[in-house]
């Protein structure tokens, strides 16, 4: 793939970086070699750099290597925007066209691929399975890959994107899929697919056969189970003939007995009708019993109840004459009470009026108590006052001027005689604070005694309230009792008539019970004499034995019938399932045949499900990745040492051993340095390394792709990918850059760098910033 010229309208990064709306580039022009996109941060080179390609996708604004993880809404600007760049690959002079227009909320994105055709207009791409470029994206992105390679494989090998994910961080699962892709056996992941379909199409097949056997095997058992109960109810049908002829055997030997005793029943009418009088006189007998029964029950119930009234009844009127001699005693207690209540409630008044005189006096004392307290304060910071005064008049007397002329002028002395006349007035005010105190003093101690004298009246006053409360009391109880007086007459009477009540009720109910044991005795030996006399009579009475002879008889008719019934019912139902069983054994017929059916098919599907995995991953792809692996890892050594020496060399592991010795699929970059004679996973290596290592890597793909695969990519892509690096490692990065050149046979390489030696090394130089003019 060769870019000839871009055009861009209405991106973000060229109307940022260049301030204008659209740009176009002709890339035909340039010479073979490194082309070198230069510039200031921001001015738009990586914009350019992005849109090199015919790809829907600016690999270094994406998060992974996919159309699904990028939109160009986030990179247009205004209500419209156009990419167009041609390019040419395998000979063939093709046009991409990408239309954006967003009038409103919505937006509409078309993309188109035409080539240009030898009569000199373009035409509109179309693929061999009739895929069509219709401004759709999917179209479009099948129409490309299957001109350019996919999109995956040309930004691993060919474009080095800026944030682009270094190989080293690649999974065994993806960098399978990748190298497949490189070594373009993807189609024998198509093929492993495709196979894997058809053991899935095969399989619900057999799931079909599998089910269908599960019924054939559901309708074996039923046969084995309806064969099993063919015996059983055969011996049931058996057993049932066998018990229906016992009966009826059993059936004629009682009709003959029943005959014999019927002419004998002819000879005893007599004696079948006294049976039935006794039988009738026996059951009127038992019901009098029953009935005396009852009637001496319910009579000794209402005794009992009657008894037990006349219990509480009289246990009340003794309880009350129990009580005599308190409740006549209770008037002489009722006019103690009463007297002993006025006695106390006559201390009441005094005692009140002394307790009033006390609390004035109280509040006498406590109003003194605070005029003393008072006082004391007072005196106290007067006497400190007049004790200063004086010592400042004491200076009268010792000061040098005394007696001089100049005693008029001095201010000590004049101080000193000024505290000498306060001091006076000072000591007759604390004089007479002290004579107030004094009279004040004498008052208090008069009425100190005063608390204790209230406190003491106050506990007689609560002793005398107590007293008033007991004895009224006591008052109540004895009006209580007293009131009480009219009862005990009344219950004297009535614990009399009580107890000759009880009497009466006692006699009255042994008197019954008598009675009543001497009618059960003459009733109950009467029923006795009764069965005596039926007993003698049954001994010659064959009513009985005819009457349980018939209930035998009908008891093994009806036997008989539902014998009857069950030997039908065995009929019928064994004849349904000899019926079922020949049913079933007809459709078991085809079960051999549909189990050979499955087995084939189980065998089919386990033949293409090896076929799946020969051609998937797991088989000839990692087998080609692996003989793919030391061809790949030469191609990248040869660039380290064309063009950093022979310090480092790389290893590429698509295999790794388990603890246990056995080599499991995986992806691992080993790099060996003979200057420390060590070797290390790429992933702990220096950022400048890193970065070294990654390039020859990404470049060595490209190499390999170009020598081994065919694919025609006649341009390589960079963007900063010298970033980390310092001079002298930068001077061999572009020292390698046209190494790759040569042994690959592309014609050009455009590259982004920041460093004015290497663009200075470069072949031509596009100047983005002057694009701006």
């Amino acid at each position: 793939m060769r870019p000839l010229k871009l055009t861009l309208e209405g991106f973000v990064g060229v109307r940022d970086g260049i301030k204008r709306e659209s740009i176009t580039l002709d890339l035909e022009s340039l010479p073979d070699g490194l082309i070198a996109l230069t510039g200031p941060n921001g001015a738009g080179k990586t914009t350019i750099m992005d849109n090199l390609h015919p790809y829907p996708i600016m690999p270094s604004r994406a998060s992974k290597l996919s159309v699904d993880a990028f939109s160009y809404w986030d990179h247009i600007c205004g209500t419209s925007a156009l990419k167009e760049l041609e390019w040419e690959h395998d000979g063939i002079r093709y046009r991409s066209s990408f239309t954006f227009r967003k009038p409103g909320k919505t937006g509409k994105a078309e993309y188109y691929l035409a080539y240009h055709g030898v009569d000199g207009t373009w035409r509109t791409v179309s693929l061999p399975d009739g895929t069509v470029s219709d401004g759709k994206a999917e179209s479009y992105n099948r129409c490309v890959e299957a001109i350019n390679g996919s999109l995956e494989t040309f930004f691993t090998s060919v474009f080095s994107a800026q944030n682009r994910r270094p190989l080293a961080s690649y999974g065994a699962g993806e960098i399978k899929t990748l190298l497949a892709e490189l070594l373009g056996i993807e189609h024998l992941k198509a093929l492993s697919a495709k196979a894997a379909d058809v053991a899935k199409m095969l399989g619900k097949s057999l799931d079909g056969i599998q089910t269908e056997l599960g019924a054939l095997a559901g309708k074996r058992q039923r046969k084995a189970e309806t064969e099993q109960s063919i015996v059983a109810q055969g011996a049931d049908l058996r057993a049932a003939r066998g018990q229906r002829e016992a009966a009826l055997e059993q059936l004629g030997r009682l009709t003959q007995e029943r005959a014999t005793l019927a002419a004998k029943q002819a000879e005893s009418a007599s004696v079948e009708a006294r049976l039935r009088e006794l039988g009738v006189r026996r059951d009127d007998l038992s019901k009098s019993l029953r009935s005396a029964a009852d009637d001496e029950q319910a009579a000794l119930a209402r005794s009992q109840q009657r008894v037990a009234v006349l219990n509480r009844t009289i246990a009340a009127h003794r309880a009350t004459l129990a009580r005599r001699d308190a409740i006549l005693g209770a008037a002489a207690k009722r006019e103690e009470a009463e007297l002993g209540i006025a006695r106390e409630e006559a201390k009441f008044t005094p005692l009140l009026r002394a307790i009033a005189e006390l609390e004035v006096k109280q509040a006498t004392l406590s109003t003194l108590s605070v005029s003393i307290s008072s006082l004391m304060n007072e005196g106290s910071t007067k006497a400190a006052h007049f004790e200063t005064l004086n010592q400042q008049a004491a200076v009268v007397g010792q000061v040098p001027c005394v007696g001089h002329a100049m005693h008029a002028k001095c201010s000590l002395l004049t101080q000193a005689l000024q505290a000498k006349a306060q001091a006076e007035a000072q000591r007759i005010s604390v004089a007479d604070l002290r004579a107030k105190y004094r009279e004040k003093k004498a008052q208090a101690d008069a009425l100190a005694p005063i608390p204790a004298e209230l406190a003491a009246q106050r506990v007689e006053m609560l002793a005398v309230t107590d007293a008033v409360a007991k004895l009224r009391r006591a008052l109540q109880a004895a009006t209580e009792l007293a009131a009480r007086k009219p009862l005990l007459e009344a219950a004297a009477t009535g614990l009399e008539s009580a107890q000759a009540e009880f009497h009466s009720s006692a006699e009255e109910g042994a008197a019954r019970t008598a009675r009543y044991e001497s009618e059960k005795a003459r009733m109950t030996a009467e029923l006795a004499r009764m069965a005596d006399e039926v007993t003698r009579l049954a001994a010659v009475d064959v009513a009985a034995a005819i009457a349980k002879l018939d209930r035998d008889l009908a008891s093994i008719r009806e036997a008989i019938a539902a014998l009857d019934g069950r030997i039908e019912a065995l009929i019928r139902s064994q004849s349904g399932l000899q019926a079922e069983g020949e049913a079933l054994a007809v459709e078991l017929e085809k079960f051999c045949a549909t189990q050979s059916r499955a087995d084939l098919l189980s065998d089919e599907i386990a033949h293409w499900k090896l076929l799946a995995k020969g051609l998937g991953n797991d088989g000839v792809i990692a087998l080609t990745i692996d003989d793919a692996g030391p061809a790949l890892t030469d191609t990248v050594n040869e660039l380290l040492l064309a063009c950093y020496g022979m310090r480092f060399t790389v290893e590429i592991r698509t295999q790794r051993a388990l603890a246990s010795g056995e080599l499991r699929e995986g992806f691992e970059i080993l790099v060996h340095d003979a200057d420390s004679d060590s070797s290390k996973s790429v992933s702990v290596m220096s950022g400048g390394q890193k970065v070294w290592i990654n390039e020859c890597l990404t470049r060595g793909i490209a190499l390999y792709l170009a020598r081994n695969t065919g694919q025609p990519y006649q341009t390589l892509f960079s963007d900063e990918s010298d970033g980390p690096l310092d001079t002298h490692r930068k001077v061999q990065f572009m020292r390698m850059k046209r190494e790759v050149l040569r042994q690959g046979g592309y014609q050009r390489e455009f590259f982004i760098s920041q460093t004015p030696e290497l663009v200075a090394e470069a072949d031509a130089v596009i100047d983005v910033q002057a694009l701006a003019a």
